[in-house]
């Protein structure tokens, strides 16, 4: 007896360390672009005791706006300033650490083993693409309650299940991926109703509930200020985010193919999702004497939302931490029963040590990115200089920014400036016009005339693949536009005759300057992720250009193993380099 309970205390001590360790990565830098749009739709919220109703911080403030995060943002506020940034980044970690911690405990409701449940908790880790500071956190958490809550009920049905709605109003009014909570409740009615059917053990009583429990969740998800938007994003649902076509192109509206994560789930970008449900799907044959209904519902939903959008993956990953420890436990019942006292014990710390590695091996990934309890502001990845310099020179209005810098920008500079777009643009011609503008399209002088563009605030690079802005190509030669200011990841360009000639002459620099800017981020790009291969390759040409050619053949390597197309362009410039340093060499 002494010895099973060492392997249940290992198993529970293990699953403590992963969880602080969870928790201490995901207190991180707040990095997120949607926060600071959320943060101004906050203050504007405590300030003038009203909801936006249309895009009132950007050029398009004519365009219908609804923001179903409104209560989100009121809670980030509140933590900005009752501590700053550190305030959010903790409750982020809070968050993400109170998520794991649920799923285990849905393990446990289900009757798995501590040391099962070890097994699988690693897998949280492949979550982390979504810590951020946004409102979908919320969504994490609460389809982790929901589950919890339905499995309670399923195993001891009663009215208590319907203190799910509450919670769900409350979802509802901090992030739109509330409709998940209709589809949780789904499953386990289709779940429970086939498994008592199968068993011949029907109960009105408990289909019944869920029954009205799910009539109870559609009205509760409308208790909100944008009951419509919910209800569109609702019906919307199954078509949200971009598509692949027979060819395996992306298509779609510029809106959902250009943001990272509404794009469909494949194997290129999302590999492991893949051997995942393999793995899930072996488990659950092999520990077939275990299998529910509601497991199979829940789990086959999940991988059909991680089909549709990358956005959903994580979700998958975290239903197989909520129902596969049980099956394993089902799985090794049979050899545990054969195995001495002494032997099972040892049997259940070896497998607690190789749940500790793995969880190792995948939290290293995390550790070198984020840090151990790193609050604060990840400052270069906002326009923190730029910024100020814009306020301290009283720069012309309209101003052009990056897309993924309108929320920052706002936040600092609203009322007096209004934004051009922001991450959480949702009106699709301002999306197209802003794109073409980024992609230094043949119309983007025109678009800047429209809006009467005096001033343009960019990053160098794209964040997914850190691919330089085409813009940036267009202004490098254009005789009306000036670079006035260049730091490490942000530069400020204003038009002839927006601001005085004194002014100019004195803050005008080269506009070779920008290389410096762009190699800067590049290299703090593949510093947070090395697989942003076009970063490399903007490093190459800089380095190229400058002569630095062993600085240039290394980036070029990195470029080439990571590029997932080939680009003969970078491999002549590796052969062509290669050969001056021979040639050097043989001096």
């Amino acid at each position: 007896m002494t010895q099973i309970r060492l392997t249940t205390y290992l198993g529970i001590s293990t699953l403590t360390a992963m969880l602080l360790a969870i928790l201490a990565v995901g207190v991180s830098e707040v990095h997120s672009f949607d926060v600071f749009w959320q943060l101004q739709n906050g203050r504007y919220m405590v300030e003038t005791l009203s909801f936006i109703r249309s895009d009132i911080f950007t050029l398009a403030a004519d365009v219908p706006r609804y923001e179903h995060t409104w209560l989100h943002s009121l809670i980030l506020y509140g933590l900005y300033l009752f501590k700053g940034y550190g305030a959010i980044s903790v409750f982020k970690g809070v968050l993400v650490a109170a998520t794991a911690g649920v799923l285990m405990l849905i393990a446990r409701r289900k009757q798995a083993s501590w040391v099962a449940i070890s097994v699988c908790l690693p897998v949280f880790l492949l979550t982390s693409g979504g810590w951020l500071e946004r409102p979908q956190l919320w969504t994490f958490l609460f389809f982790a309650v929901f589950v919890c809550w339905l499995e309670s009920y399923v195993s001891s049905p009663s009215w208590r299940v319907f203190w799910l709605l509450p919670l769900a109003i409350l979802w509802g009014n901090l992030h739109a991926g509330s409709i998940l909570a209709l589809a949780l409740v789904v499953a386990y009615l289709v779940g429970e109703t086939g498994q008592s059917l199968f068993t011949r053990r029907f109960s009105l009583f408990t289909s019944g509930r869920l029954s009205l429990l799910l009539v109870g969740v559609l009205l509760a998800g409308l208790v909100n200020p944008y009951p419509m938007r919910w209800l569109d994003t609702l019906l919307g649902s199954y078509s949200l985010g971009a598509s692949v076509d027979g060819a395996g192109k992306v298509t779609g509206s510029n809106l959902a193919v250009f943001n990272m994560d509404w794009t469909p789930t494949t194997y290129q970008n999302q590999p492991l999702f893949f051997y995942a449900m393999v793995v899930t799907g072996v488990i659950l044959l092999l520990g077939w004497r275990r299998l529910k209904f509601s497991d199979i519902c829940l789990l086959a939903g999940l991988s059909l939302m991680g089909f549709k959008l990358v956005r959903h993956v994580p979700f998958f990953y975290m239903g197989m931490i909520a129902i596969l420890p049980v099956y394993l436990d089902q799985i090794a019942e049979p050899f545990r029963a054969r195995l001495p006292v002494m032997l099972r014990t040892i049997a259940g710390i070896a497998v607690c040590v190789l749940a500790a590695a793995s969880f190792w091996t995948l939290w290293q990934a995390n550790y070198k990115v984020y840090g151990l309890f790193n609050s604060g502001l990840r400052a270069w990845h906002y326009p923190v200089e730029a910024t100020d310099f814009v306020t301290e020179h009283k720069l012309a209005k309209n101003i052009y920014n990056t897309y993924d810098w309108g929320g920052y920008m706002a936040f600092k500079l609203y009322p007096d400036y209004l934004m051009f777009w922001d991450g959480r643009q949702n009106s699709e011609e301002m999306f197209n016009l802003g794109w073409n503008v980024m992609a230094g399209k043949p119309d983007w002088e025109q678009i800047l005339d429209r809006f009467d563009v005096k001033t343009i605030v960019t990053r160098s690079s794209t964040i997914d693949t850190g691919q330089k802005y085409p813009l940036l190509d267009r202004l490098a030669v254009h005789p009306a536009w000036y670079l006035v200011f260049n730091g490490e990841s942000s530069m400020v360009f204003v038009k002839r005759g927006s601001v005085a000639d004194a002014w100019l002459e004195q803050y005008s620099r080269p506009k070779e300057n920008m290389d410096n800017t762009i190699l800067s981020e590049a290299k703090l790009m593949v510093g947070v992720n090395a697989n942003r291969y076009m970063a490399w390759w903007e490093m190459a040409q800089i380095y190229a250009k400058r002569r630095q050619y062993r600085d240039a053949l290394f980036a070029l390597d990195q470029h080439i193993s990571r590029t997932p197309q080939r680009n003969p362009a970078a491999e002549r410039m590796r052969s062509q380099i290669a050969q001056v340093l021979n040639a050097a060499g043989n001096k």
